[in-house]
């Protein structure tokens, strides 16, 4: 099979926990962009922390963002794609985070999301959790008012806080949003990354390959977190990196070295080159 189109996550599969992209593994995406390969990145991160990472890969394609909430065109400077949670069900969540007294941050805007609000006096404790947990900033307001139907809503706090909660979410509203837990390696904290319920990365995938006239056959796709699974089922070549969450890699066609070992450039090397 000749493929044409790579879609990478970036956090955990290009970008390491330290924030480096190595640069074996850049220097691989770019040559295979060279050889004509359409290189896509597909990530739960909002724009503005995407667009570095695709200028330093030299990329000026379509940009799959929010978990697939967003596909951003380059050359257009606009957004392609853009899905939001029902404003009802996105004001009964922060509701529901204000009486339990939990940390959130609210995605809404133009530009792939570019506003990040939170309440004034949230965030405050002695760990860094917006910066470090969420690699966020916020515009802090003293009421969160929404006007529109947000993007994404991010949360994070003590894991007692957290799991009730998503319990509760899901009962209420599981059925209209994806809610993915996450960092469940990270001591007292959890969060919770909610977006659309008809959003993931496969679907933002899916609208970039048809948007390029290219049959998912033609597709790799790599990642190493439970939200890439629906990306990877979809592509012709589901990979999954050795660092990855045990679900993701019992449903992937191929597990790749680690991230720690350049496992995108052993990729690039063996299917694409």
């Amino acid at each position: 099979m000749k493929y044409k189109l790579l879609a990478l996550d970036i956090d955990g599969t290009i970008v390491d926990e330290n924030g480096v992209l190595s640069t074996r593994t850049s220097e691989s995406i770019i040559q295979a962009q060279q050889r004509g390969i359409v290189v896509v990145l597909a990530t739960g991160r909002r724009l503005t922390s995407t667009l570095p990472i695709a200028h330093e890969l030299q990329l000026t394609n379509l940009l799959v963002v929010h978990n697939g909430a967003v596909v951003f065109d380059q050359n257009r400077k606009k957004n392609v794609l853009k899905h939001g949670i029902d404003l009802l069900i996105a004001q009964d969540i922060l509701e529901m985070a204000h009486a339990n007294s939990i940390n959130y941050l609210v995605f809404t805007g133009e530009s792939a999301g570019e506003i990040g609000i939170a309440p004034t006096g949230s965030w405050a404790e002695s760990e860094d959790l917006l910066g470090v947990y969420l690699n966020e900033t916020a515009s802090f307001q003293d009421e969160v008012i929404l006007n529109e139907d947000p993007i994404r809503i991010s949360i994070i706090d003590r894991k007692e806080k957290i799991e009730p909660m998503y319990q509760s979410l899901m009962e209420k509203h599981g059925e209209n949003l994806n809610a993915m837990l996450f960092g469940e390696d990270r001591g007292i904290w959890l969060g919770i990354e909610i977006v659309p319920g008809n959003c993931h990365k496969g679907f933002g995938l899916m609208y970039v390959a048809d948007y390029l006239g290219i049959n998912s056959k033609e597709v790799i796709a790599v990642g190493d977190n439970v939200n890439d699974m629906e990306m990877l089922a979809w592509a012709g070549l589901g990979i999954a990196m050795e660092n990855a969450t045990p679900e993701l890699k019992s449903n992937a066609d191929y597990i790749a070295p680690s991230i720690k070992d350049d496992g995108v450039s052993k990729i690039i090397k063996e299917f694409l080159l």
